[in-house]
């Protein structure tokens, strides 16, 4: 779906708007093809890639939080998967 994509991209780059902005130039212009408004497919990705970025260990939000917490990134990715992963899913039911 078109919030899975820039989810895996925002977890793997550490970066959301890098990600959403990456689908909605490439894909989102083809909205029509897939049989989804412009609106629907854009607003998905975005919201996919905020996501993903919450679940990534390389944010640098994500590394600032656990310095602080004083625990590995790693760990808190961990503890956000599973919530993450059905945000996003939950986001693609509703959104298509």
């Amino acid at each position: 779906g078109a919030a899975f994509g820039p989810f895996l991209l925002a977890v793997i780059s550490g970066s959301g708007n890098a990600a959403a902005l990456a689908f909605n130039g490439a894909v989102t212009p083809h909205a029509a093809d897939f049989g989804y408004g412009i609106m629907q497919l854009g607003s998905m990705a975005q919201l996919g890639a905020g996501i993903g970025r919450s679940m990534s260990p390389v944010a640098g939000a994500g590394i600032i939080i656990a310095g602080l917490a004083g625990i590995n990134p790693m760990e808190m990715a961990k503890r956000n998967a599973v919530p993450c992963i059905i945000a996003t899913v939950v986001i693609m039911l509703l959104l298509l």
